[in-house]
């Protein structure tokens, strides 16, 4: 009986172990490319890009798990890609539609990745109102439970006014999207109180349906003190599409 209880709990415990495999890749991909190690994050690249499907979802089931893996791979690939060839992100369009990386076996798009799977197949040209009926089936045996909105001030795209890169685990994935959030809109937010109007970041705006419209932006807002009311004009920044890698939160 001792050597079947020992048994049961070696494989138990190799199965609490193995759930952790690809959000760990996708940790040391982006500890990599933080690092400027090419050589080492082509390695997680590759394990990313190998991965088996049906593996990938017995370990990753949980939303703090999908949250963890999808963020990390999205920032690791884009960072990855652009450093190896900075010149993809003259036409924006092409690098982000295309189907130029590998993941779990499948060409995708970065688009695939963020807006099939994080964010449910939502259109990228309907502000968050509608799906995209031309996706294909991809995302759905991956896509989140539901559309997190304090993802997108996680996600960086390569661009100057794209949110810090952070490492995320799922033990921790929900207070680091808290801590990522408010960093953002402490770097973006901009309160008049003369004229009674708060400039927002673009991305409230790219993606309004995320965050509930302009009445759910102002709610956010006036819930992490940046505004004393929702009685105010919203407006958003410009947004600088200047190439700028490599720009990581420190922890």
């Amino acid at each position: 009986m001792k050597r079947i209880a020992l048994i049961v709990m070696s494989v138990f415990m190799a199965g609490s172990l193995a759930a952790q495999d690809y959000v760990e890749v996708s940790k040391n991909l982006l500890k990599a490319m933080r690092d400027k190690d090419m050589t080492e994050a082509k390695k997680y690249v590759d394990q990313i890009a190998n991965g088996n499907p049906a593996d990938f979802q017995k370990q990753i089931d949980t939303q703090e798990e999908k949250l963890a893996f999808w963020i990390n791979t999205y920032n690791g690939l884009i960072q990855y890609e652009l450093t190896k060839n900075p010149a993809q992100f003259d036409d924006r369009g092409d690098f982000f539609g295309d189907e130029n990386v590998t993941v779990l076996g499948e060409k995708v798009s970065f688009d695939n990745l963020e807006h099939g799977v994080m964010r449910r197949n939502t259109s990228k040209y309907s502000k968050g109102y509608f799906s995209n009926p031309f996706s294909g089936d991809w995302y759905k045996q991956y896509q989140f439970e539901k559309i997190d909105w304090r993802i997108h001030f996680a996600l960086n795209c390569g661009a100057a006014s794209c949110p810090p890169v952070r490492i995320y685990d799922d033990k921790t994935v929900y207070q680091q999207l808290n801590a990522s959030s408010k960093q953002y809109l402490d770097s973006q937010v901009k309160y008049d109180k003369e004229e009674e109007e708060v400039y927002a970041p673009k991305l409230m705006d790219w993606f309004s349906g995320d965050f509930g419209g302009s009445d759910g932006a102002l709610k956010i807002l006036k819930k992490n003190g940046y505004i004393p009311s929702t009685d105010v004009d919203l407006e958003f920044n410009d947004y600088d599409w200047t190439l700028k890698l490599g720009t990581f939160y420190k922890d």
